[in-house]
């Protein structure tokens, strides 16, 4: 079992690709001012970033007791790092290049 989060900060970029109109992303996982995982590419535009993050998060046992609802649905993240009293800090950065994820 992993100890509990004091701090976690998520770094996302986002690049649009022209040609077929599709969104990508990266996003950089950081717990406790370590650097824990990094997702180089991934399809999703909006804030999906956000939840790759916690995806992986949730996988790999970062987020014990993020509660579901009956539909499926995941706790938000900045509801569960208020709830578990985790410091949350995220941003997103539109890159205009492929190789800038």
């Amino acid at each position: 079992m992993k100890r509990k989060m004091r701090t976690l900060v998520l770094i996302g970029r986002r690049w649009f690709n022209r040609t077929f109109g599709n969104t990508y992303h990266s996003v950089e996982i950081v717990v406790d001012g370590k650097q824990v995982h990094r997702v180089d590419y991934a399809y999703g535009y909006g804030s999906q970033w956000e939840w790759t993050g916690f995806d992986w998060l949730d996988t790999n046992g970062y987020t014990p007791g993020r509660q579901h609802s009956a539909n499926g649905s995941r706790e938000s993240a900045w509801r569960y790092c208020e709830r578990m009293g985790i410091q949350y800090t995220n941003t997103v950065t539109d890159v205009p290049r492929k190789k800038d994820l």
